[in-house]
């Protein structure tokens, strides 16, 4: 698997014997197993994949590449002692739960243990052909979710029925699940970018922020906008079309070479030029692919530059506390060309009064 191989030339140049890797995600990245565990790749040898005996057919069914080794949590370390022999003497380490890598050091104390979860960020932070059809795939599904939404806004409807729609919708359609747990912001409760749902009922005036994603064969979307029952008032309207603008201007720059911090900075720049700068108060994007949240981060205090392959939101907000707020967002693929929305649902403002 091209995967495999990529960070087994890794370890050659860098010299190290083995790799462990325990975050569920780069498991999965490395080997299609979402059974958890620790996935250990020997130089020169097949990877193997540690699991709890519970998962082990499951496992079967997705994995490829790697030799299962299911295990008690009582065995574990036994089971690894056998892999990481005394050929291993530096071994390379992803993501592993602080409990677990205090024992694993306590048991081999003549091994060294290198943090390199860059590496393997490095890897799936650039997605390929097969990954960007997924992504796609999820985003259409997002999108049909937010069509569902929109469907059902009314004045009188509560936010959690709404969130019900569009999972159902979703689902319905092929989703596997939701992405993260669906955010659906009415009234005053809109100006929280992280809101969750209430049994708050719509009322006429109110701005709704609906924020939701969709899982497809592991891969996800994010996708957010921002309707309003009723006639926009003056304000409404202006810090409406303060975010769409800003979303318009930064997407022109998710491009290949563009710096994360400069991209940030177009939107930032454009609202705070509008009167609205202290209110927009999270980065402009974040990463996103097997996790919702990826590198790279959009943001003020990134430096580092935008490749083609790379998948990440564009959603620029303004949260009023006590009046409001607004976030429009939609999933994007960097390319050495013009970018490309992996989500897709209209965002005049006229689409989005109800």
């Amino acid at each position: 698997m091209m995967r495999i191989k990529r960070l087994e030339g890794y370890l050659e140049n860098e010299g190290l014997d083995a790799f462990i890797i325990g975050l569920e995600s780069s498991i999965c990245y490395f080997s299609g197993s979402t059974s958890g565990g620790l996935l250990i790749l020997k130089r020169g040898e097949e990877p193997q994949l540690l699991l709890p005996k519970l998962n082990l057919e499951f496992a079967k069914e997705q994995s490829r590449g790697c030799c299962l080794k299911p295990y008690r949590q009582k065995d574990l370390l036994e089971l690894m002692e056998k892999i990481l022999d005394n050929e291993c003497k530096s071994i390379g380490v992803d993501e592993l739960p602080l409990s677990l890598f205090n024992k694993i050091k306590e048991k081999f104390k003549d091994k060294v243990f290198r943090d390199r979860r860059d590496v393997v960020w490095k890897m799936r932070r650039v997605k390929d052909a097969d990954e960007v059809k997924l992504l796609e795939k999820a985003g259409d599904l997002a999108s049909i979710g937010m069509e569902a939404v929109r469907e059902h806004l009314k004045e009188g409807v509560k936010e959690n029925e709404i969130a019900a729609e569009a999972v159902y919708a979703m689902m319905r359609n092929g989703a596997q699940d939701r992405a993260f747990p669906v955010i659906i912001a009415s009234g005053f409760r809109s100006a929280y970018p992280h809101a969750d749902v209430t049994d708050r009922r719509l009322r006429e005036g109110d701005l709704v922020t609906v924020d939701i994603g969709a899982v497809y064969k592991n891969y996800r979307s994010d996708i957010t906008r921002t309707f309003i029952l009723g006639v926009p008032t003056k304000k409404q309207r202006e810090i409406l079309e303060l975010v769409l603008n800003a979303k318009a201007t930064a997407l022109t720059k998710y491009k290949d070479g563009f710096k994360c911090s400069e991209i940030d900075a177009a939107a930032r720049r454009l609202i705070e030029n509008g009167g609205y700068g202290d209110y927009f108060i999270h980065s402009l994007g974040h990463g996103i692919g097997l996790d919702v949240h990826e590198p790279p981060t959009i943001g003020e205090e990134n430096s580092e530059t935008l490749t083609a392959g790379n998948v990440a939101t564009n959603e620029p907000g303004i949260y009023i506390p006590k009046f409001g707020g607004v976030r429009i967002e939609d999933t994007i693929l960097v390319s050495n060309g013009e970018p490309k929305k992996l989500t897709h649902f209209d965002e005049t403002i006229e689409d989005l009064t109800v």
